[in-house]
């Protein structure tokens, strides 16, 4: 019976992978923004994942979970809080909030840059501006069959410029299957599947579909390997694997996407309830990023 309920899961998880990333290659095709749209979306919400090169599609387990994942709410015990800061380049703050607990979850992102310098067309600074965007996530999954959720997240993002402000609705899919020991996990996820941002103005822009699949194993219980592969306007892979020892956590990834290579590195340190943790990520053109995650389970 196991078997059987093992092979309908996988099937199923397999034919949504399939059908995500057959989806994302047309949207990809049709694209037409070079720019991007709610990158801040993008960033993430937790210092354990961007740790693991932001490999976290078929872990989240966590208060991030309505981030990466929302199918991963149904197998969350207890009440999970996190939240991640860090200050993007120097030029901008970066905050995220998370919270799950069984089958529910939300989030909250926000990017603020200050004193952003205005020019003309001679490259005069005529003044300056502040700049905020800000995104509030809904998430629910549940199980389905024995160990294979499905679930989904809802997302409100807004702008704010000094002569333009913008607004959205969004939302995201995912389906997470475990196995009966809990070692081996793999996920699929849509992001930003619909909707658009509507300026002041009038003018509109889509919001930025993205598509991806992930495995984790779990090989002993100290030791937790993780890979996802993702599609938007190219193939985005991510690797990263995390080792406890005791209450230390020490994690390293990596992130392959357009021919750039970008290390990952982080590390986490829990006492009873409470857990902090700290990622590094190079980059090739931008100064290196440090990230801090406070989080806390009850």
């Amino acid at each position: 019976m196991r078997h059987g309920h093992l092979a309908v899961t996988l099937t199923v998880v397999l034919g949504l992978a399939l059908a995500l990333a057959s989806a994302g290659a047309a949207f990809a095709a049709d694209s037409d923004d070079p720019s991007g749209t709610a990158a801040m979306i993008d960033i993430g919400m937790s210092a354990r994942a961007l740790g693991m090169g932001g490999a976290h599609i078929a872990v989240a387990d966590d208060a991030s979970a309505v981030y990466y994942n929302p199918a991963g709410l149904a197998f969350i015990g207890g009440h999970n809080v996190t939240s991640l800061y860090t200050s993007l380049h120097g030029a901008a703050g970066y905050l995220a909030l998370g919270y799950a607990q069984k089958n529910l979850g939300a989030g909250l992102l926000r990017l603020n840059a200050s004193g952003v310098e205005e020019t003309d067309e001679f490259a005069n600074v005529i003044g300056v501006f502040n700049t905020t965007d800000l995104t509030a996530m809904a998430g629910y999954g549940r199980e389905i069959m024995p160990n294979l959720s499905l679930g989904g997240a809802v997302k409100l993002y807004t702008q704010k410029l000094r002569d333009a402000s913008g607004t959205g609705i969004t939302g995201d899919v995912g389906a997470l299957y475990k196995s009966e020991d809990g070692r081996f996990r793999a996920g699929a996820v849509g992001r930003n599947l619909f909707g658009h941002v509507k300026y002041a103005g009038g003018a509109t822009d889509p919001f930025d579909r993205s598509f991806g699949v992930g495995a984790a194993f779990a090989p002993s219980d100290k030791l937790l390997l993780a890979a996802d592969v993702g599609l938007a306007s190219g193939l985005t892979a991510r690797i990263g694997a995390e080792y406890q020892l005791r209450n230390l956590a020490v994690r390293a990834g990596g992130v392959l996407s357009g021919g750039d290579v970008s290390v990952t590195a982080g590390a986490g340190f829990a006492m009873q309830n409470f857990c902090v943790d700290y990622a590094y990520q190079t980059h090739k053109v931008l100064p290196d990023s440090h990230r801090l995650s406070l989080s806390m389970s009850f």
